[in-house]
């Protein structure tokens, strides 16, 4: 028998389909070398900015100060478990919680080593230009609330020096893609140095490379009418779109 797709509530209705059990080991799956990938917890807030500040000159902290409060990722943890994260937004949104929203919604990952130490760190959050381009349209509310929900930036990816070249980047890329490819997302995408040659190493990992002056769509899906996203000043765009028998 054919495996009936499963259906996400989307934000706007807090009815239909609930979201699915996805259960996780939410302690962490297996990597390279005995390390596990998992979800980062509160008191490792401080490790995890530190190794993604080193990766990322322009990490906006907000999100990780969420983190040490236990309000970073916590909504898509309870969704692979089954929570509907339609309602949970929408319900943000009606309180005035948007913001409280992008870090609930944000993905912390984190490599710890056999002893439980965290040399590895990535963070995934909505993305910021997104929801400021779409909130000029008509229909603003809907269109930032399904872009929550449909694209996901991957902001920074960093490994410890002493625990690199062991594929630990990209096991918490592929954790990375795992988790919002279960939650039904449709797109991810992120920006490097233009100066650094990581296309290659993108590119081994499924996302493709655009050249500079190129961009994606991201508002014919959601408006019906096209927006472009490229990569800032002095960056370079790499990006993956959902297959979608996935």
């Amino acid at each position: 028998m054919a495996k009936k797709k499963k259906k996400r509530t989307k934000p706007g209705s807090l009815t239909g389909p609930a979201q699915p059990a996805r259960k996780q080991p939410l302690d962490g799956v297996p990597g390279p070398d005995g390390v596990r990938i998992g979800f980062a917890e509160p008191g490792e807030a401080g490790t995890v900015t530190a190794l993604l500040k080193a990766a990322a000159d322009d990490l906006e902290t907000g999100h990780l100060e969420a983190l040490a409060r236990g309000q970073c990722g916590t909504w898509l943890r309870d969704a692979l478990d089954g929570a509907d994260l339609g309602e949970l937004l929408v319900r943000a949104a009606a309180a005035g919680e948007l913001q409280r929203a992008a870090g609930e919604l944000s993905l912390p990952l984190v490599a710890r080593d056999r002893e439980g130490h965290v040399v590895g760190a990535l963070l995934g959050v909505p993305s910021g230009t997104v929801i400021s381009a779409l909130g000029q349209l008509p229909g603003s509310r809907q269109n930032v609330l399904l872009s929550m929900l449909t694209y996901a930036k991957i902001k920074a990816v960093a490994v410890s020096e002493d625990a690199r070249r062991h594929g630990i980047g990209a096991a918490l890329l592929a954790r990375c893609v795992q988790v919002y490819w279960q939650l039904d997302y449709t797109l991810l995408f992120g920006e490097f140095d233009a100066e650094r040659d990581l296309g290659p190493y993108y590119t081994r990992q499924g996302f493709s490379v655009l050249q500079p002056g190129q961009g994606i769509d991201v508002g014919t899906l959601l408006t019906g009418s096209p927006f472009h996203l490229g990569a800032g000043p002095g960056l370079t765009l790499f990006h993956r779109w959902r297959p979608q028998d996935a």
